[in-house]
């Protein structure tokens, strides 16, 4: 049976709502303030959450960031219920990442319509309903014409459509090596360059015609590409070697590395002085964009590869389309998809949408613990709420401390950025072989 998880204070609205969606055939749940609704919501995985925002204990705003930072729970729909005074609501709906919104007074067959939407269940009646958060997004959109309506759009070269079937008249299509909504990530042929070698290419297709927000993407492209020009010129990243639009797709175009992914590395564990010399290899990667003041955002065993030539550690992945996701500040369906994609390396300010340069600090100490633990990121996070790193590796104290820094839930507590880290590696150290506390099977 479907199952719904209510929120609300209010008794009569309560025992109203939970009459009538019990009545429609849903199992229900009921909580009566913010931290009981998070805790429920955890311990039950429900299929929709109806929450209202003005609660007792913690606000309902509050307890839906909860929700959406949580691996756990960030994919269960939310439906917030507000008041109908507040006109800004829905903004505040979309930033936090409700999937939809109603209003009190609650009309109930408006408000069952959005639930049936929600769940995806087919309703024989077309409803009149409130614009949806879907439906809301060009709407939203047009304020983030503010941040740059006083400055000229950037210009990225554009193309048409060549007659001899490749991009910008010089690359051949080999191979599509992943696919999404938002766009591809490919292996072509560099026709014109010295001696013809293989590129990958990414596209950014936006899913919104919208010419504020074309607008908005061509300025933070032209801006991310010139930086990692630059940036991409030292050798532990992949060189970055063009950009060009066409027919209002995106895309850049970067050097292929020739290695294997270091998520082929981490099936299980590895010596302390190889995990230490990967923690300064990955920490030096990201460090130039954390003196720029940028976070990374998509820190991940996939991000990486051990180059083929010379062993050494490399970028691959600039983490470009999850900073625009986060800078759209859009919380529809794909959006928090992209936004949550390698979810289990992203600490919760990350998930909920506001990213630091630590948050890159957290990422790099869950790929590190994994190469030293051999235990997948899930199973960290569920073992370091029950006990310290301590009890799990047999190590110097200060590289514990080290690692405990890196990962701590609490980003104020973490190093500020990747050269704070680094200054504080105890690469001198000889450490002891670890030894590891096995996860028991359920």
């Amino acid at each position: 049976m479907t199952k719904i998880l209510l929120v609300e204070d209010n008794a009569l609205n309560r025992k109203m709502l939970k009459r009538r969606l019990r009545h429609c055939g849903y199992d229900v749940l009921v909580a009566t303030d913010g931290n009981q609704g998070v805790a429920l919501a955890i311990e039950h995985q429900p299929d929709l959450i109806i929450m209202d925002t003005d609660l007792p204990v913690i606000d309902g705003w509050q307890a839906i960031k909860i929700i959406k930072a949580s691996v756990a729970t960030a994919n269960i729909p939310v439906l917030a219920l507000t008041p109908e005074t507040k006109s800004g609501n829905w903004k505040i709906a979309l930033e936090v990442g409700c999937n939809d919104y109603d209003t009190k007074p609650l009309v109930l067959k408006r408000l069952l319509g959005k639930v049936e939407t929600l769940l995806g269940i087919a309703s024989a009646k077309t409803q009149p309903q409130q614009t949806s958060l879907a439906d809301s997004l060009n709407s939203a959109f047009s304020t983030l014409q503010s941040r740059s309506s006083s400055q000229s759009p950037g210009q990225i070269p554009t193309i048409s459509e060549s007659s001899n079937g490749l991009l910008n008249d010089r690359y051949e299509i080999a191979q599509v090596l992943d696919s999404s909504s938002f766009g591809q990530c490919m292996l072509a042929k560099d026709l014109k360059a010295a001696a013809p070698e293989l590129v990958i290419i990414n596209t950014f297709n936006l899913p919104v015609d919208h010419p504020a927000l074309l607008t908005l993407v061509r300025k933070s492209l032209v801006s991310e590409m010139n930086f990692l020009r630059a940036l991409s010129q030292q050798d532990d990243i992949a060189t970055c070697l063009d950009y060009f639009e066409q027919d209002d797709i995106f895309y850049w175009v970067q050097a292929y590395v020739v290695g294997t992914s270091l998520a082929d590395e981490l099936g299980g564990a590895q010596s302390m002085g190889a995990v230490l010399k990967l923690t300064h290899n990955l920490l030096s990667t990201v460090q130039p964009f954390h003196q720029s003041q940028i976070v990374h955002c998509e820190c991940h065993p996939h991000s990486f590869i051990r180059r083929q030539s010379d062993s050494r550690i490399v970028l691959v992945e600039y983490g470009l389309l999850k900073r625009m996701f986060v800078n759209l500040r859009s919380h529809s369906l794909p959006y928090r998809q992209a936004l949550l994609k390698q979810g289990q390396y992203q600490p919760a300010e990350q998930r909920a949408g506001n990213p630091q340069c630590n948050s890159d600090i957290y990422a790099i100490g869950m790929i590190v613990l994994q190469a030293l633990t051999g235990q997948s990121p899930e199973w960290l996070v569920s073992v370091s709420g029950q006990q310290s790193l301590t009890a799990l590796i047999k190590a110097d104290a200060k590289i514990i401390k080290l690692f405990e820094r890196m990962v701590s839930p609490n980003h104020h507590l973490r190093f500020e950025s990747a050269s704070d880290a680094l200054a504080s590696l105890p690469l001198g150290l000889t450490p002891k072989e670890p030894t590891y506390q096995q996860a028991l099977s359920s």
